[in-house]
């Protein structure tokens, strides 16, 4: 499934900076956690929100919306 991690804050969970568009399987949860790596460094994010979109013609994609973690 076509998934979009987006970078978001706990106090207004709207989309931020993009971090990564990806087609996966995997069921992100609320409270994963995960590391982006990338060059040249890795960033850790906690998931806080997962929201499903549904067109009309059939096709499924997601946002995902994640918080930086220290």
């Amino acid at each position: 499934m076509k998934t979009e991690i987006y970078e978001s804050d706990p106090f207004t969970p709207e989309k931020g900076r993009l971090l990564v568009s990806l087609d996966s399987e995997y069921r992100f949860e609320k409270g994963d956690e995960i590391f982006l790596d990338d060059e040249p460094g890795r960033m850790k994010v906690r998931i806080i929100s997962v929201r499903l979109h549904v067109k009309r013609n059939g096709d499924v994609y997601r946002d995902v919306l994640a918080l930086p973690l220290a």
